[in-house]
């Protein structure tokens, strides 16, 4: 058995293809005869992954997969257990339904990351773009659990409809985050773009940046939330993150919503006040 499994790309991929064969499951058990016999899909084809990549190591539940992979989607997708890390950015619905182990992924990752997860941790270095820890489209259940950390900025509608877990953004988020929370916690260090929180159940949204609440939402009051403090503390000695020394002494305006629903849920916007 091999440290770890190291894949790179042989050349550069043109179209897009489906690569859920690559988690640290599937190689925790294979040599690298058998994981270059696992199958990538091209449309309705398949392609032997070592077609595409060259292989070493195995069997090992460590996987390094390397290469310009914008155009490779779903990369570790369910993987349960392991270490998968990708260097370099990716495409479509990494770590989509996810329930375990950890995935680390370098630069950028496409639409779709962390989609309908369950478990583990998915650390992106880079941006992440639409639906970060969401559910698919039409889908009434997204992401419930794990934690999902994007260390640059996100787009459109991160948590959706999730039921439990953590997304967080260090960056800005862009609009109608949290849309559909039935709990669960959605974090964005810079600010969020329009319309957050709406039809929201239970979850709790907490904004340091900038975020226009929605009318149907109502204040309560100016306070220092204390599992903010204990959420801090735990990213920065947990998660090796970089954060801002005043944050956990913060104030913030909370406002219960969304009240079409049940109004149970929760923005929690930062204040000026002292």
């Amino acid at each position: 058995m091999s440290d770890a499994v190291t894949l790179t790309l042989r050349t550069t991929v043109s179209r897009r293809l489906e690569a859920e064969s690559i988690t640290p499951d599937a190689f925790g058990t294979l040599g690298e005869t058998a994981i270059a016999r696992l199958p990538l899909w091209d449309g309705p084809h398949t392609v032997p992954l070592g077609d595409v990549f060259d292989v070493r190591g195995g069997p090992s539940s460590r996987v390094r997969v390397a290469g310009d992979l914008a155009m490779v989607d779903a990369l570790g997708a369910g993987m349960t257990t392991g270490e998968l890390h990708v260097e370099g950015s990716v495409g479509r619905y990494v770590g989509t339904r996810m329930a375990g182990g950890q995935l680390r992924v370098t630069g950028d990752a496409a639409y779709g990351a962390g989609l309908e997860m369950s478990g583990g941790l998915l650390d992106i270095a880079g941006n992440a773009g639409d639906r970060l820890g969401a559910g698919r489209l039409a889908a009434a259940r997204g992401m419930t659990g794990g934690e999902i950390i994007a260390r640059g900025n996100a787009g459109a509608e991160i948590g959706a409809t999730m039921r439990r877990g953590t997304v967080i953004v260090l960056g800005n988020a862009g609009p109608r985050a949290g849309t559909g929370m039935i709990a669960g916690n959605v974090i964005v260090f810079g600010s969020a773009g329009n319309d957050p929180g709406r039809f929201n159940k239970r979850g709790t949204i907490i904004v340091f940046g900038g975020v226009s609440v929605p009318p149907n939402y109502q204040y309560d009051c100016t306070y220092r939330p204390p599992h903010v403090a204990v959420t801090l503390v735990y990213l920065t000695s947990r998660r090796n993150l970089s954060l801002d020394g005043a944050a956990a002494a913060a104030r913030f305006r909370r406002y219960s919503g969304d009240m079409a629903e049940s109004g149970r849920g929760e923005i929690l916007a930062r204040s000026d006040e002292q």
